[in-house]
């Protein structure tokens, strides 16, 4: 008959080996993982943080989900073991966020853009339209991916300033 302990220790086991493995890989065949070899290009402005400098030339191809490409500056790539996060998850504290477009009843040009307002106000909640606004991280917070991005669900309202 075999004991508890000798399944715990056969389970510590594999999982030791999963994580020798997982190691060895170090995220080869991720998703977030690509061909090329970036890190070799560049390295981090902090070492053994995990994180390399994207050339400005490269951007452009790795612009996904509906981030703003800002070529005027360099922004680091995404590692998930890196404990450097997506500009676009960074707290609001730590950006800045533009005022909705005011498309003023334009909705192709809504259309186009995929943001803005197209009307403003409301008598009730349900008649305010809501859109994303275009957030920039701030200057001295490093974080990975675009610094210019679509963030929220801010109401189409305006207040005024009394």
């Amino acid at each position: 008959m075999i004991s508890v302990s000798y399944i715990l220790l056969c389970g510590q086991f594999v999982l030791l080996l999963s994580v020798i493995l997982l190691y060895c890989l170090e995220g080869s065949h991720s998703q977030n993982s690509s061909g090329t070899n970036l890190s070799a290009a560049t390295s981090s402005p902090f070492p053994g943080q995990g994180a390399t400098a994207v050339p400005i030339s490269e951007q452009l191809d790795t612009v996904k989900d509906g981030g703003l490409a800002d070529n005027s500056t360099e922004w680091l790539e995404y590692r998930p073991a890196s404990p450097v996060v997506l500009c676009s998850y960074l707290p609001d504290e730590f950006i800045y966020c533009q005022e909705p477009v005011d498309h003023a009843g334009n909705y192709s040009a809504f259309q186009e853009t995929g943001h803005g307002c197209v009307g403003w106000g409301g008598q009730t909640q349900k008649e305010v339209n809501h859109t994303q606004v275009i957030c920039t991280a701030l200057d001295d917070i490093e974080c990975a991916g675009p610094r210019d991005f679509l963030r929220g669900n801010v109401p189409c309202i305006k207040t005024l300033n009394r």
